[in-house]
């Protein structure tokens, strides 16, 4: 591949990335927060911390992209090995356990916006924008 072929795809790559990061961000604080709720009620147990950032962050967009990311990173560190359970026992719990589905909710597009997110800055790199 020639210098100026490679210099395209990653240009493409890294308007595409921050078009698709963009978008999906905006989609899980307005149409798929009502799922992000669902789980949250689910697993926020009182006095637990997801229960303390739900009343801290509130629900404007801010807030609402904490609480996508606090509900995220609890099914994340909890399958960290050794110090995945206490972690999970100090952010929440799931008591009854929750539709892969509902799960999903949460995870893929999170996954992906931040799939999209270092996408952006490896073409940003690449690109040499980050000199």
């Amino acid at each position: 591949m020639s210098e100026e072929l490679l210099t395209l795809i990653a240009e493409v790559t890294m308007v595409a990335s921050l078009g698709g990061g963009g978008v999906l961000m905006l989609l899980m604080v307005t149409l798929f927060f009502c799922k992000t709720m669902e789980v949250e009620r689910r697993i926020a147990t009182p006095g637990k911390h997801l229960d303390g950032i739900r009343s801290i962050w509130g629900n404007g967009p801010i807030g609402r992209w904490m609480r996508v990311s606090h509900v995220y990173a609890f099914f994340v560190y909890r399958k960290l090995p050794r110090i995945g359970a206490r972690i999970e026992s100090r952010m929440g719990d799931e008591e009854e356990p929750l539709p892969r589905s509902l799960k999903l909710w949460v995870i893929v597009p999170y996954t992906a916006c931040l799939m999209f997110t270092f996408l952006f800055f490896f073409s940003g790199w690449y690109l040499g924008a980050l000199d």
